[in-house]
């Protein structure tokens, strides 16, 4: 059974943020402005459908989808590419595959205990982040 992914979390943590937006090619003054975020996120997860909002005091991004569908989804607020998204429940774990430009692109959420874990992938970078629920 799925985890709840219910709930607002807030980063405590970023490793490796920057080499994941070269990964992505990301021009370096939105790279720079975005290393210095500590994005929330606010989930809402009800069966297969949820949302998931990223919110920042610069940009905040929402991914609304349901488990199992594959999606075009519009990254134009991060990396200015759409990719077709398909996400999916791998034993506890919400794995994200993003097929477009970038090879290898994606992203894997778990919880442990009351902490929020991230791991975004794109081309060979590795980004880890933590959230706490509040």
């Amino acid at each position: 059974m799925p985890v709840d992914l219910n709930g607002y979390w807030k980063m405590i943590s970023n490793d490796n943020f920057e080499e994941y937006m070269k990964a992505l090619d990301v021009n370096v003054a939105i790279r720079k402005i975005a290393n210095l975020l500590k994005p929330d996120k606010d989930i809402t997860h009800d069966g297969d459908h949820i949302v998931i909002k990223t919110l920042s005091t610069f940009k905040n991004y929402n991914m609304d989808f349901y488990v199992g569908q594959e999606f075009e989804e519009d990254l134009s607020g991060v990396d200015d590419r759409k990719c077709m998204t398909t996400i999916t429940w791998e034993g506890d774990k919400l794995v994200c595959v993003q097929k477009g430009e970038i090879e290898g692109r994606g992203w894997t959420h778990w919880v442990e205990g009351d902490e929020l874990h991230l791991e975004l992938r794109a081309g060979g970078a590795v980004c880890q982040q933590v959230f706490k629920k509040t």
